[in-house]
């Protein structure tokens, strides 16, 4: 077994039963007790895991609510938002599309699109374009988070460093002026920051309720971030200081 299975395999552990001992993994996985504190080593610095005494445990928030729950949520806010980002894709751009809600609302506004190439590590977004034969599908694939339909870990990490993409559309579960872009989930976050990294324009789709929000994990400063989507207009004030980051900021006001 290489070093990448071994860490994909820790992680799984890790999601199964919350913690892991050294000691058990060297035997399980037939390797020295110095082989799994590497293992250790390089997934803490890689943000997955929190190493302890004897062992590790997984660096996950408890904050974030339900996928489906998620879903039906600030519904109508998704949509605009969706029907706006999709306006900067162009025929034959490749996008990458990442966790969350309102990128899924962004796939059901490209579903109607040709000739795109779509990176994703979601599921649902990936059932949901199979039905365009046009539109071009990467997975870097992973480990599967079965409640969020979702695939992380080591293994993506490997699979995306290289992939660059024209836009990257990327959810949140907050932005705040002082903290930037924030999320829950660790595993999730580093593939996230990773492919901000390779996205020649960065996005941000949030509604009206990740504002001033701060989560467990920093995702990305607004100097790695062109464009911010939002659903309603925000304070003259909140404006300025976008504008004085070089952050472009699209709301845009319902009517109640």
């Amino acid at each position: 077994m290489n070093s990448e299975a071994r860490r994909d395999l820790i992680i799984k552990e890790l999601e199964e039963n919350h913690t892991v001992k050294i000691l058990e993994l060297s035997q399980q996985l037939k390797v020295t007790r110095e082989t799994i504190r590497k293992d250790l080593y390089y997934l803490e610095k890689k943000g997955l895991i929190k190493k302890v005494h004897g062992g590790a445990v997984l660096e996950i928030s408890n904050q974030e609510t339900d996928y489906e729950k998620r879903k039906s949520e600030f519904h109508d806010e998704k949509q605009t938002i969706a029907k706006r980002a999709a306006a900067y894709i162009e025929e034959g751009d490749t996008v990458y599309l990442d966790y969350g809600t309102t990128t899924l609302a962004l796939a059901k506004e490209i579903a109607k699109m040709k000739n795109i190439t779509v990176v994703t590590n979601t599921i649902p977004i990936v059932n949901l374009l199979l039905k365009n034969k046009s539109i071009q599908l990467i997975m870097p694939g992973g480990i599967v988070r079965n409640n969020e339909s979702s695939l992380y870990g080591p293994f993506a990490s490997n699979n995306i460093k290289e992939i660059y993409v024209s836009i990257g559309f990327f959810g949140c579960s907050g932005i705040d002026l002082e903290r930037g872009l924030t999320s829950h989930h660790t595993g999730e976050n580093v593939v996230s920051k990773e492919m901000i990294e390779h996205s020649q324009t960065t996005i941000i789709l949030a509604d009206h309720s990740k504002f001033g929000t701060v989560a467990f994990n920093k995702t990305a400063s607004f100097d790695q971030i062109d464009i911010v989507i939002t659903d309603r207009s925000r304070s003259k004030d909140e404006q300025q200081q976008f504008a004085q980051q070089g952050v472009e900021l699209i709301d845009h006001h319902i009517e109640e």
